[in-house]
């Protein structure tokens, strides 16, 4: 809105190296009850693999609040 950027969502990261070498069970991290998703690399973060959980606490998602994706939210009026 009125042209200035807004915080809408948080991105939560964790190395899937340093995960795994402290948890020997295979099973990926939780949030609250929150699976967090695994992201291989190489990746479009240019990180090595790691694992996400996004969280919409900012404006509601209709896809919902840990989808990656709010197709109500868009960065175009600010891409270079």
């Amino acid at each position: 809105k009125n042209n200035h950027l807004e915080l809408v969502a948080v991105e939560f990261i964790v190395l899937a190296s340093q995960w795994d070498a402290a948890h020997t069970d295979n099973l990926p991290p939780t949030l609250r009850g929150q699976v967090f998703q695994f992201n291989s690399a190489p990746n479009r973060y240019r990180l090595p693999a790691f694992y996400e959980l996004h969280v919409w606490m900012g404006r509601n998602n209709p896809s919902g609040t840990y989808a990656d994706w709010n197709p109500n939210v868009s960065c175009s009026q600010f891409a270079p």
